[in-house]
This record gives structure tokens, C-alpha cells and sequence, in this order.
């Protein structure tokens, strides 16, 4: 079939074979370009299991799976999200760790999110730093809270099972939970 001179069959097969080929080279680019650095970067920390990269609509979430409580949780944290960010690019990510929980440390955590968030609200952190740290105790859970310009970092570590939150600062004045 022509219309004005035009070859529709091959006009829309070469149309197609550019899409196509589009289409593979960004899969190509997001699967083999910056997740092979992203792996070559975290398998330097040893504190890192694995991870999954998951596209979500507007940005890539990042999860960390840890083999162990990091002794210094915002140290760690910044330095992940430091050498993540240098593999994204400019790409939009949110970085989310992910830990060993038993029924414990997530009921000692359950039992802190009160206080920590009417701290992050209120600004009382000695205040939620006692009542975590006792909850704790009560549960025969180890406590360490940390606290930057833009996250509230808690660890609690019980036997061999660990727990690790990272709460941006921000979102609770906010009004809006997210936690990572």
C-alpha cells in the first residue's frame, strides 16, 4: 500500500525496529549500566547481604539487607546512601534498610513510636531517648539512638536479632510517615 509515495509497510517495521531497539537499550542500560556499579559499590560493605533495586512510579527504591546491626547507624547509613547517589546519578531513589527483627524488638518498637514521633514534633529527644531506652531495658533489649539534621536513627539489638530505623526528621514536622 502507498500514499504519496510512501511505503507504509516499511515506514511502520522501521518505526517498530527503532522503538524496539529504544526500548532494549534503556533495559539494557538500567540492568547491566548502573545496577553492575551499584552491585561493584555495596559489595564492599560488609555489612551488606544483598540488596533489589524496585522501580516505583516516580523514583527507584533501593533495599539493603543487612547481616548485622551497624556500630555507628548514621555513619553507615550516610556513607550507603552517599555511594548509592553516586551510582544513581540523577536519578531519584529512596534508600531503605532492612534487618533481622524478631517479635521483641518489633513490640519494643511499637511501644517507641509514640515518643519518637512527639519528640520529632516537639523537640523533647532526652525525653524519648529515656522512655525508648526503658522500653528496652523492660524487654531485655539493647537501645541506641541516634539523632542528625535530618534523620532520627534507632537500633535495638536483641540476641542474635537486630532492628534498624531510619526516620527522616522532616517528614514528621511534616505531618506525613515515612520511615525507611
Amino acid at each position: 500500500m502507498q500514499w504519496h509515495n510512501l511505503r507504509w509497510k516499511v515506514l511502520l517495521s522501521t518505526f517498530l525496529c527503532a522503538l524496539a531497539l529504544l526500548w532494549g537499550g534503556q533495559w539494557f542500560y538500567d540492568h547491566y549500566g548502573f545496577q553492575r556499579s551499584l552491585a561493584e559499590a555495596l559489595a564492599k560493605e560488609p555489612l551488606v547481604a544483598s540488596y533489589e533495586v524496585k522501580s516505583e512510579a516516580d523514583r527507584w527504591l533501593v533495599e539493603v539487607h543487612l547481616r548485622a546491626a551497624p556500630a555507628d547507624l548514621p555513619t553507615f547509613y550516610h556513607r550507603l546512601e552517599r555511594k548509592v547517589g553516586e551510582t544513581m546519578g540523577r536519578r531519584p531513589f529512596v534508600l531503605r534498610l532492612t534487618d533481622q527483627r524478631d517479635k521483641t524488638l518489633e513490640e519494643v518498637y511499637y511501644r517507641s513510636q509514640f515518643p519518637i514521633y512527639q519528640a520529632l514534633a516537639q523537640g523533647c529527644y532526652t525525653e524519648m531517648a529515656r522512655e525508648v531506652e526503658r522500653y528496652a531495658a523492660e524487654s531485655g533489649v539493647q537501645a541506641r539512638i541516634y539523632l542528625d539534621d535530618r534523620n532520627l536513627y534507632l537500633t535495638l539489638s536483641h540476641q542474635d536479632h537486630f532492628l534498624v530505623a531510619v526516620i527522616p526528621r522532616a517528614a514528621a514536622k511534616e505531618g506525613g510517615q515515612r520511615v525507611l
